[in-house]
């Protein structure tokens, strides 16, 4: 053995003093096999998420985000929620302690139940935030979706909490985080094409503003008809100056006399415009149920046919 490896030194030592060309055939007798091709094999953890590195999968969690909650739950893993906010109540199943809210969170209730993490779709104070990480819990913080893309993100944000850098699909090389969060768009595209098309629309919510076009509601909307209202964020009617869409998409708790209170509402009901109302909630909730929204306006749009 050690005369096979003096020769196949000296084999590479002369390749090398001829100048041989690196593209060059080498005998296969000095290529040499490495023996530790397990260390360069991807380890799940660590892993970054939301901008934190997690040494390890979340075995404990906090949800203080009713979005959260049920993402949390749709990725089947809800036994690992410990407790969650006063406002989360879908799954309706799901019995967990409540543990405050965002703007006031009960952080002793939470220490207390030693999280890994705590999920919040908005941020929290600065002084709660120092309080949960100097007791080891490190808090993720998703950007609440403006967009289509955004969604895609908050869901890829999440799952790499559980699932770090797991590769889902060898062939592809692709993570589990990111193929969960491909098909949670996929998904909401899929029902925006299914869907009775609205042509051209504005959506007013419960505070009878109207959605722009870089709102998650306007995003998601957008998706099945031209949002008419190109104004930045949620305005009030007369700021999105006279227009007259084919549908008026309302938020269920308004009534149409309601609406027709409203003068700039009223001159589009004056022009043809017609009333959809779909439950605002699955918009203001960036989670699964949001396709919901698809299925009301084509179950509306067909009785009216």
């Amino acid at each position: 053995m050690k005369f096979k490896r003096i020769v196949c030194a000296a084999l590479l030592c002369a390749a090398v003093l001829c100048g041989c060309d690196k593209n060059d055939n080498i005998p296969s007798e000095i290529v040499v096999s490495g023996d530790n091709d397990s260390d360069d094999e991807i380890k799940p953890f660590p892993a970054e998420s939301c901008g934190v590195m997690l040494e390890k999968a979340a075995e404990k969690v906090v949800s203080l985000s009713p979005a959260t909650t049920e993402i949390v739950c749709e990725m089947g893993f809800g036994d690992r929620l410990c407790a969650v906010s006063d406002y989360c109540d879908y799954p309706e199943s799901l019995s967990k302690p409540k543990v405050g809210s965002t703007e006031n969170p009960d952080i002793d209730a939470i220490i207390e139940l030693e999280p890994d993490v705590v999920f919040t779709l908005s941020l929290l104070s600065e002084r709660d935030k120092y309080t949960l990480n100097r007791a080891g819990i490190e808090v993720l913080t998703p950007k609440n979706p403006e967009s289509i893309e955004d969604y895609y993100t908050m869901y890829k944000e999440i799952a790499a909490a559980f699932y770090g850098k797991t590769i889902s699909d060898p062939q592809k090389g692709e993570f589990k985080n990111v193929a969960v969060a491909g098909d949670a768009r996929k998904q909401l595209e899929d029902a925006a094409l299914q869907a009775a098309q609205t042509e051209s629309f504005v959506y007013i919510n419960e505070m009878m503003t109207l959605s722009g076009n870089d709102t998650f509601a306007g995003a998601v909307l957008g998706l099945c008809g031209e949002n008419l209202c190109n104004k930045s964020g949620y305005v009030m009617p007369e700021e999105c100056g006279e227009v007259v869409p084919k549908y008026i998409i309302a938020d269920d708790k308004l009534s149409e006399d309601k609406l027709k209170k409203d003068t700039t509402i009223s001159k589009m009901l004056s022009g043809g415009a017609k009333i959809i109302y779909i439950t605002s909630s699955y918009l203001e909730r960036p989670t699964a149920r949001t396709a919901e929204v698809f299925k009301q306006i084509t179950e509306q749009l067909s009785q009216s046919e």
